[in-house]
């Protein structure tokens, strides 16, 4: 690298630093400790939402059983969440709490179907937001832990600092990245993930009077899901830029979560057949029944 280029490289760091102390300031909040002691303080698995998370629970039920499990979003509306009953939850997309259509079913089925102790992770700028609450408090077996969203960049001195003691992280575009960073801030080694399979790529059209689609198929869809446009947070429709954007922030968030991993002395392994992710190192399961997945 050139000296111009350390240059730019270090002014750049130091612009990014500097703005993320600003949004520090206005946006991070006080956070709630984290669960004590889980059922395998060595190993996660984030169940995260694409199609193949349904093989994967077909397949590899001993791994998961023998494993803590996180499960993400709107996992509470599909029977994977009472057949795992995972001892982790975290909610990331704001439509979760702001949209009635969807807050409803999913705290709903939070409070009916948890008869085990949850740990439900939120973001702090949920904390005003009366109505999930509401509706949770009646099930005594759920405990809410509050999380920082705030997107954080620069030198990675600063960063890593931010982001052990959970004042940010790395941008959270999608529910995964928050997940492996609150996962990283806890005692397991190894986080696997499963059902991440981020093939959105070949599901994007654009129709002739320019309206951009996407298929995001998830495992509990049975089939239903469909392309649709994509609603950004103020429920404007994005557009084709914007969302190959959010995609890159989301790969290259993986990236810097690996290496903070590392630095930390823990491993992010990626278990989703077909995934995506370019980042983690993978690994292939092998069928508990002997037969080659899919037979």
């Amino acid at each position: 690298m050139s000296t111009l280029d350390k240059i730019q490289q270090w002014t750049g760091n130091m612009q990014q630093t500097f703005l993320s102390l600003i949004k520090i300031v206005l946006r991070s909040k006080k956070i709630s400790p984290l669960p004590q002691g889980s059922k395998n303080d060595e190993e996660l698995v984030i169940l995260a939402n694409g199609p193949s998370l349904n093989s994967t629970v077909a397949h590899h039920r001993r791994f998961l059983d023998s494993r803590t499990l996180l499960a993400v979003n709107f996992c509470a509306t599909s029977p994977i969440f009472t057949e795992l009953k995972p001892e982790l939850y975290l909610l990331a997309d704001p439509f979760c709490w702001t949209v009635d259509a969807q807050r409803e079913p999913l705290f709903g089925a939070l409070a009916q179907k948890t008869d085990w102790n949850l740990h439900l992770f939120i973001p702090t700028r949920a904390r005003s937001n009366r109505k999930w609450q509401q509706i949770i408090r009646s099930n005594p077996n759920i405990k809410v832990h509050f999380y920082n969203t705030t997107p954080i960049e620069g030198f990675t001195s600063f960063t890593d600092f931010i982001y052990r003691k959970g004042i940010g992280m790395p941008r959270p575009h999608n529910v995964l990245i928050p997940s492996i960073t609150t996962a990283l801030r806890m005692p397991f080694k190894k986080i696997y993930l499963a059902g991440a399979d981020h093939s959105w790529l070949p599901e994007i059209t654009v129709t002739e009077n320019n309206e951009v689609l996407m298929h995001q198929k998830h495992f509990y869809d049975k089939g239903s899901s469909k392309a649709d446009t994509v609603k950004q947070e103020n429920l404007s429709t994005a557009r084709l830029h914007t969302i190959l954007y959010h995609m890159h922030v989301a790969f290259k968030s993986y990236f810097i979560l690996r290496d903070f991993a590392a630095k930390l002395g823990k491993q992010i392994i990626n278990i989703t057949p077909g995934s995506f992710i370019d980042a983690f190192d993978r690994m292939k399961l092998t069928d508990e029944s002997g037969n080659t997945p899919g037979e």
